[in-house]
């Protein structure tokens, strides 16, 4: 749970070293390869705002929504019918989170949160994908597609639509 939470708020962050970016939509395939070459690729859309809103939509190989606001993280599991409600906190700031991300080259960010390395991999003046070692040694990989920036999104898109029957754990 702690890698899904660290995840989330990295990515939430992703895009504040981008001083004009507003918003970004896209796909991503996220990889995670642990220390014995073990592989899990998980599927799905994500959309972010300033200030501080993303909504991370997992659609394989199992269905998961993520949404994050500057103090609040919502994660709805359908599968095992729950909802896990967690306070992050008044210190993330998800846009200006990697605003001090170094250019190392036109293709290349070096970012830090927390004890996260991040590399943040640029192509054509889009995010094309970020790299890290988690808590655990896991190198996680996350590859974007379709990216759309700037576009208008309703604030609603960030606001959990909890399913009255599942159970509620507050952490």
């Amino acid at each position: 749970m702690k890698k899904t939470i660290i995840l989330s708020l990295l990515c939430a962050n992703l895009f504040g070293f981008a001083e004009n970016l507003t918003t970004f939509s896209a796909h991503f395939v996220q990889t995670v390869v642990d220390d014995k070459k073990t592989t899990i690729k998980y599927n799905g859309d994500i959309k972010a705002k300033r200030p501080n809103m993303a909504m991370w939509n997992y659609t394989n190989p199992v269905k998961k929504e993520i949404y994050i606001n500057s103090s609040d993280l919502v994660i709805i599991e359908p599968e095992i019918e729950q909802v896990i409600l967690k306070k992050v906190g008044n210190t993330i700031a998800f846009f200006e989170m990697l605003k001090n991300a170094k250019k190392v080259n036109n293709e290349l960010y070096k970012a830090t949160y927390e004890k996260l390395k991040i590399d943040i991999h640029v192509k054509a003046n889009k995010i094309d994908s970020i790299t890290y070692l988690d808590e655990l040694e896991n190198r996680v990989t996350i590859q974007f597609t379709n990216q759309v920036e700037n576009q208008k999104m309703d604030d609603k898109v960030f606001t959990a639509k909890i399913p009255a029957d599942f159970d509620i754990v507050h952490q």
